[in-house]
């Protein structure tokens, strides 16, 4: 016989369930390939969250802020830098009044893929959100890009 399985759950058990669940299937391997392919778009899942970071930047980055926006190590940014880069998509320059320094930024074709990516997710997420309201969207987005900020902050 079974131990008895508690259905008591709290609204922020449920929202930290489907949160998780969420950050895992829109982040994995097969959800990133359709989501390629719908984009026509060639890039794996860590090149293209540079990607989006230096489309979104109003200035190129310094690979150490672009590592610190994606609180990730700067050496993983130098090598997928240079892996966009090789496909066009990334243009680097050095730092005026600082050698060492590279700064990166997204060109037209950089741009233009990350238009096409948002373009296919948008559509995913049309179908999935069909029968909600534009209210209840708008709440569950701050919602979302409260926690965003928090874990990003924290």
């Amino acid at each position: 016989m079974e131990p008895s399985k508690t259905t008591d759950t709290t609204p922020l058990d449920d929202l930290y369930a489907a949160l998780a669940t969420l950050a895992y299937t829109m982040t994995g391997n097969r959800a990133h390939a359709r989501l390629r392919r719908q984009a026509g778009v060639p890039v794996d899942r860590a090149s293209l969250a540079v990607l989006r970071v230096l489309a979104a930047s109003p200035s190129p980055l310094r690979l150490g802020e672009l590592a610190d926006a994606l609180m990730v190590k700067a050496p993983h940014i130098t090598r997928e830098v240079r892996r966009l880069e090789e496909q066009g998509l990334v243009a680097t320059v050095r730092e005026p009044g600082d050698q060492r320094a590279r700064l990166a930024e997204a060109t037209a074709e950089g741009r233009e893929a990350v238009v096409r990516i948002q373009a296919a997710g948008e559509q995913w997420l049309a179908e999935a959100l069909k029968d909600f309201s534009g209210e209840e969207l708008r709440s569950a987005a701050a919602v979302i890009r409260t926690i965003a900020d928090f874990v990003h902050t924290s």
